[in-house]
């Protein structure tokens, strides 16, 4: 979907949520404190997330490079980012330039804390928060997380690791598939959003691959690249992603989601649903993959999202992403956990302990994502949304409307909208969301692929 998009609708809300009661009752340590947000995801659950953390008294900075990421010049004025509490336009892949916006003349803090949720901007967030003496995640182990060949060297002979080469130059090709073998999968090793992501089947492919992915030198949002290439051993198996808080050097699990995958070359993700049906033995491993993974790299503060593969010789480590997810999973986390991922991260960031995740969950719920029936194309209209959110337990959020220009390339940008659903397990309730999702239809009129705006 083009980025300058501006998002449309709300996620989902916990039922009991908002200002009473116990849950009112986690989030008072924000009343007077300073929050400073290094950019943001797109879409609703990351704006909501803000604001209900000012509804309890937390005010926040956010700080972006340009708007145009986020929004059309003409929709800014009513983005959810300028109803903060400061708007500040600074070099965000600069973190002097953050330092400089968040501290006085003589370099001491205004904020209580600097995060980010954008995976672009967890180092300068975190080389931020280290120099101003504020709480955060290290930047040794952002950085291990973040850059995809660095975190499989740091896992080692682990037994949660892959196998992989990482490819500087088009002769080692030969060898990395001597040593692979195929299929392998092809990846920038610094992007996000499985931007790039491909199945590799044989040696010609490796070739157009390595070519394609080679000549990006920039990231999606402008930070210069070296024009590497990670290519990983392929795993047949089921994938699930781990939603985790980090406090003070202990991992606490809000649980696992499981995943649907559209099928390769590409690896997008089509639906999730929370908590995934894994048996006690199972779950036992997979908490024990992570907790390994994120002690290996020293992540000792902040909010995980780790993706995992259920081979049958167990575990396997695909990515560590040190930021909340996106996708609707905080929506069915905050759901069925009746806690919030965005609230508790925010709490952590500005020194407050958040009550640890763990506790009872309460059913299920699931999300269904909507794509375009093809690539590059005018958004000519979304039809059946009505119908699909008539299902009893459905919601259903849209992220372009009729004239937008959809995004050629092939990652989770292309969404075009979210069908989400409750139900009394997560099985039920993906059932739902599918039964909705196939009352809505996606129409776009093809056309030439746009040249992406600049970052």
């Amino acid at each position: 979907m083009s980025a300058r998009a501006p998002t449309r609708g709300r996620g989902p809300r916990v039922e009991d949520g908002g200002a009473g009661g116990a849950y009112a009752a986690r989030y008072r340590g924000f009343a007077g404190r300073r929050l400073a947000l290094v950019e943001s995801m797109l879409h609703g659950a990351f704006y909501d997330g803000i604001h209900e953390a000012r509804g309890f008294g937390l005010r926040v900075w956010v700080l972006l490079r340009e708007h145009g990421w986020y929004a059309a010049d003409e929709d800014w004025a009513g983005h959810p980012l300028t109803r903060t509490d400061r708007l500040s336009y600074v070099d965000t892949h600069d973190a002097d330039a953050v330092v400089a916006a968040i501290s006085d003349d003589r370099g001491q803090p205004l904020v209580d804390g600097v995060t980010t949720f954008s995976d672009y901007h967890t180092e300068v967030a975190a080389e931020a928060a280290r120099r101003l003496g504020l709480p955060g995640p290290g930047v040794r182990p952002v950085a291990t997380a973040n850059h995809k060949h660095l975190l499989r060297e740091a896992l080692g002979a682990s037994p949660y690791n892959l196998p992989h080469v990482l490819v500087t130059g088009a002769g080692q090709l030969p060898d990395a598939a001597r040593r692979l073998g195929f299929p392998m999968v092809a990846k920038p090793p610094s992007e996000a959003i499985s931007h790039g992501v491909r199945l590799v089947e044989d040696a010609a492919a490796l070739r157009r691959a390595y070519a394609e992915l080679s000549a990006v030198r920039h990231s999606l949002r402008g930070q210069p690249r070296p024009g590497h290439v990670l290519l990983e051993r392929y795993v047949d198996a089921p994938e699930v992603s781990v939603e985790s808080l980090t406090i003070d050097g202990t991992t606490y699990f809000y649980g696992p989601t499981a995943k649907e995958l559209r099928p390769p070359p590409t690896f997008l993700e089509s639906a999730h649903s929370f908590p995934a049906r894994l048996d006690r033995d199972q779950w036992h491993a997979v908490k024990a993959a992570v907790g390994e993974a994120l002690d290996t790299i020293g992540y000792r503060q902040g909010p995980c999202h780790t993706e995992v593969k259920l081979t049958p010789g167990g575990p396997r480590i695909v990515e560590v992403n040190p930021r909340l997810p996106a996708g609707g999973i905080t929506e069915m986390v905050r759901d069925v956990c009746g806690q919030s991922p965005h609230l508790d991260a925010k709490l952590l960031a500005v020194g407050e302990r958040p009550r640890p995740p763990g506790g009872e969950r309460r059913g299920g719920a699931a999300v269904v994502v909507l794509y375009p029936p093809q690539g590059a194309g005018v958004l000519e209209a979304v039809e059946g949304v009505e119908a699909a959110a008539a299902v009893p337990g459905v919601r259903v959020t849209l992220l372009a409307r009729p004239g937008d220009h959809l995004w050629h390339r092939l990652d989770n940008s292309g969404r075009v909208g979210f069908v989400y659903a409750r139900g009394p397990d997560a099985a039920t309730a993906l059932a739902t969301a599918h039964r909705a999702a196939a009352l809505v239809t996606v129409r776009v009129k093809p056309e030439e692929p746009q040249p992406e705006a600049a970052p």
